[in-house]
């Protein structure tokens, strides 16, 4: 018997099937999904003549629809159209989502080694990381990517050219390059290398004793990467910390518990957790040998710190370990486990709520209106909190159910209307700076002078950008042309870290950030003395 040739026919056999009964195999599939979570119902029958009234929608969808649907398509609309009726943040993910997800917690990828972005006139490279085929193929800072693997790039997004830069270790992948004074395209082929994909994105010293380090998710290695970046910046003589959580979404909830041991006393709590119907899931706390490393601390948070961020963040708060600065966080106090699919995909799952220390919930409320959960207003969160109150360790308030409220509420700086559509629309300080690069010595941290400015002014009317001399003029418009152009000069010339650090000079966030050490200093020392107050009593306590 060929059980080769045999095998081949039975898939054939059932390929056709699936073709031809996609949509029952879809109702199956979802039947199968829905029927764990849901449990066994009172009322069996009403559940079936939901089924029913599911496979009768479909059969007509299938029959009468102008274009009737991929099967995919149905599949995973009708899984996420179930799930997001539980609860926002309940998520089914196909093979690419899932796969994105693992690369993103594992800390690393396949690639060729290029931080690019989105500009209007194409994808451009960033900078390339050190040691990676970009870099050792001479690939630079200003290149834009025409092609990759003979496609064109052209109405690409950043993340279209990543899913197609990414691959397999060790397979090669064509990129087609445009530089500025070479006529025609360059072409390299790169060999795929593993490149790490860092969850602390920027860890620098902001003053001679002020340590700076920003988080962007929290993955596998996170918690390694924040206490390797605290002890590099205190061989540079930190000794007072910034730390950046804006726009940090979240991520592994182990990472974020990782951290919290790093600057908690012993013995503290970090999060609690309760299941269905209010069960308790458990609670974490830092090991009761923890010594907490005495450095002032304050953090930033925005309306895009979340889940992760927020456990941080508010352990920190509840603890009084330090202060909290910007405006107030997303307020995503759900738990979501991952369980895998057939190995490539993947169910986020809300299986219970969690807690700060204090017992604050901080989960915004999205039952009202999804759509002001999911897009809310600029500026509400500037209202003083309407949250129950709770206490910290020393008997400050905080307040619960709609994020964390910072200690400092400080707005983000917005750009100009004219600065951002410079920026936006015509892409106008990046390709102005590319231009400065190749043709000026651009020092450290250089600030735009007047001879930049003029020289910057005729760029845009030579790339016939529209302007008029009151937009130009305009004194807020002048302070912040001067800070893009300069941050952009410096990404080119010495890479993201050196524009970042330049940017935090002019962030509002950031100089506030600097103004209450003073007051975490205090803040920490009670925590000392309360802490050693709480040892003594434990000792005691023993003793008796």
């Amino acid at each position: 018997m060929n059980t080769s040739r045999n095998q081949s026919g039975v898939r054939s056999v059932m390929m056709k099937f699936l073709r031809k009964h996609w949509i029952w195999v879809v109702i199956l599939g979802t039947t199968l999904v829905y029927a764990p979570l849901t449990g066994r119902t009172s009322d069996e029958h009403a559940r079936q003549k939901s089924l029913d009234t599911l496979a009768e929608i479909m059969g007509l969808l299938q029959k009468n629809t102008v274009e009737p649907p991929p099967p995919k398509q149905i599949t995973h609309a009708s899984i996420q159209g179930m799930l997001h009726s539980l609860d926002p943040h309940s998520n089914y993910m196909d093979e690419s989502e899932f796969k994105e997800m693992r690369e993103n917690q594992r800390g690393s990828f396949f690639g060729i080694g290029s931080i690019i972005q989105q500009q209007p006139d194409g994808i451009v490279i960033m900078s390339t990381v050190r040691g990676g085929p970009s870099e050792k193929a001479g690939l630079r800072a200003g290149d834009y990517i025409r092609e990759i693997n003979g496609k064109s790039t052209e109405g690409w997004t950043s993340t279209q050219a990543v899913q197609n830069l990414r691959g397999e270790k060790d397979t090669v992948v064509e990129v087609a390059i445009q530089r500025m004074g070479v006529p025609d395209l360059l072409r390299f082929n790169l060999t795929r290398a593993e490149i790490p994909s860092n969850s602390v994105t920027y860890a620098f010293m902001l003053t001679p004793t002020t340590g700076f380090i920003a988080i962007k998710d929290f993955g596998e290695t996170t918690s390694v990467e924040f206490e390797h970046a605290v002890q590099n910046l205190k061989k540079q003589g930190m000794k007072e910390l910034v730390l950046d959580l804006r726009n940090n979404g979240g991520g592994i909830l182990d990472a974020a518990l990782g951290i919290c041991r790093q600057l908690l006393g012993p013995n503290e709590l970090i999060v609690s957790q309760k299941g269905r119907g209010g069960r308790d899931a458990g609670e974490t706390r830092t090991p009761k040998g923890a010594a907490l490393d005495p450095f002032p601390l304050v953090i930033l948070i925005n309306r895009g710190s979340a889940s992760a961020s927020e456990i941080v963040t508010g352990a920190i708060q509840d603890h009084d370990r330090g202060l909290v600065v910007g405006t107030t966080s997303w307020g995503k106090g759900l738990v979501q486990s991952v369980m895998s699919i057939g190995h490539s995909r993947g169910l986020a799952l809300t299986t219970a709520r969690y807690y700060t220390p204090s017992g604050r919930s901080i989960q915004r409320d999205y039952q009202h209106s999804l759509d002001d959960y999911l897009l809310p207003e600029d500026g509400k969160e500037a209202q003083p909190p309407k949250g129950p109150e709770f206490k910290t360790d020393l008997n400050r308030a905080v307040y619960g159910g709609g994020g964390i409220t910072p200690d400092y509420y400080i707005d983000q700086d917005q750009l100009p209307t004219f600065v951002a559509t410079l920026r936006g629309r015509y892409g106008a300080f990046f390709k102005f700076s590319v231009q400065e690069k190749d043709r000026q010595n651009i020092k450290p941290q250089q600030e735009a002078d007047d001879a930049v400015m003029n020289r910057f002014k005729s760029f845009l009317k030579e790339q016939k950008v529209p302007f008029t001399e009151a937009e130009w003029n305009d004194p807020q418009n002048q302070t912040h042309l001067r800070i893009q152009i300069s941050y952009e000069m410096q990404n080119l010339a010495y890479g993201t870290d050196a524009g970042f650090l330049y940017l935090c000079g002019h962030d509002s966030q950031v100089k506030k950030a600097l103004e209450v050490f003073p007051e975490a200093g205090t803040l920490l020392n009670k925590k000392l003395l309360s802490l050693q107050s709480g040892s003594k009593t434990d000792t005691v306590a023993e003793k008796q």
